[in-house]
């Protein structure tokens, strides 16, 4: 196969070494109250020094991946969609605390494998189109097979509960079948299908996303309510307002708003710097979708192509999510800003997603897939 060398995209990575220099400094900020309380008056940098210690092996992996080709990849697709699933079972019986099971401790390594299977199951829906992207258009080779493959990760998911990272993957999963030419009308179907199983297990009074749903509605509950959240962060936004208080100068990590170092860490940024910086941070994650069409769109490798389009709306859309959450527009998830929110696992994830896209910008190959392709370059 003609490889031709190119230079990796240098807006992407000028994009990201951006986000995580300032989620850096914003963690600190957000952070060293709670890092405070949490080692009796001892340290301000306690969640900031864990932060930097996680980008350790976070980097090295990055390297890693921004040096083989990515290629190599594709035949581990299967067994690391099956590890997933394993690790998602595990989890249910080792890895709970209080009335959910999302993380995962082996030894001194705490991660959530929720984000594992977000990895996998993009890598191999990217596989499995290209391997079939001549029977995209049938139903059973389509839809039917790829979703039979990553549905039971979807359910342990489910079971968690993490029913928002659920709807991001099949979101992910449906506008990645439909790119490699699935047919709308039989994704629509099964999509209202499956966000109606979703709604069934949600409206379980049992569920905590009814919880969430309703506080949504009506957010003028107790400090312990996930409304009395939003409605902190919301008050957060209104005190900074165009231009900010000024960095550190935010009131509402003095113990009003919970998580801010890690879910609601948007609200600290547009309490402190304002709706200007905000609509800039904005902006950053849309150019990282845009870099990502534009590395899909200049791949004639059909597993590239899938891999930049699934890891572009990946990231872009858990930015989107933790904004339009702490903005008051979504129900309060639990989704993290990408590259900003403290957490090792999806910092990693992330950053594995991004020395790919990397990879991929470096080669052009030279495949006949025109057809296959007119849904990207539309």
């Amino acid at each position: 196969m003609n490889i031709k060398e190119q230079g990796q995209d240098r807006i992407l990575s000028i994009a990201v070494i951006a986000l995580i220099s300032f989620g850096l400094f914003m963690l600190f900020s957000a952070s060293w109250v709670k890092s405070l309380e949490i080692t009796g008056g001892d340290s301000r940098t306690y969640f900031l020094v864990s932060q930097m210690i996680k980008l350790i092996p976070a980097f090295f992996i990055f390297v890693l991946l921004t040096k083989i080709n990515y290629r190599k990849l594709q035949f581990l697709s299967p067994y690391l969609l099956f590890t997933s699933f394993l690790l998602l079972v595990y989890t249910q019986f080792q890895g709970c605390s209080g009335d959910s099971c999302r993380w995962l401790s082996i030894g001194p390594i705490s991660f959530q494998t929720s984000d594992v299977a977000r990895f996998s199951i993009i890598l191999f829906l990217a596989s499995y189109i290209d391997n079939n992207h001549k029977q995209m258009k049938q139903f059973v080779k389509g839809i039917f097979y790829p979703m039979l493959a990553i549905i039971p990760v979807a359910l342990m998911i489910i079971i968690q509960p993490d029913n928002s990272t659920t709807l991001i993957l099949l979101t992910i999963a449906f506008a990645m079948l439909f790119v490699g030419g699935a047919s709308i009308i039989q994704l629509a179907t099964i999509g209202v299908f499956s966000v109606g199983t979703i709604g069934i297990f949600i409206l379980n009074e049992k569920n905590y996303a009814l919880g969430r749903i309703l506080s949504f509605i009506d957010s003028s509950g107790s400090s312990a309510s996930i409304g009395y959240q939003s409605n902190q962060a919301l008050i957060g936004l209104k005190q900074g307002g165009l231009s900010g208080m000024g960095i550190g100068e935010s009131i509402q990590k003095y113990s009003y708003l919970p998580e801010t170092h890690t879910d609601f860490i948007f609200a600290i940024i547009g309490e402190e710097l304002g709706f200007i910086a905000g609509s800039i941070l904005m902006l950053v994650y849309y150019i990282i979708f845009y870099r990502a069409v534009q590395i899909s769109k200049k791949s004639n490798d059909i597993f590239g192509i899938m891999l930049s389009i699934g890891f572009g709306l990946s990231i872009t859309i858990y930015a989107f999510i933790n904004i339009g959450v702490v903005i008051g527009v979504i129900p309060v998830t639990g989704v993290p800003l990408p590259f900003i929110s403290y957490g090792g696992s999806s910092l990693i994830v992330n950053l594995m997603m991004i020395a790919i896209l990397l990879n991929i910008s470096k080669a052009q190959r030279k495949l006949n897939v025109k057809r296959w392709r007119l849904r990207v370059n539309a």
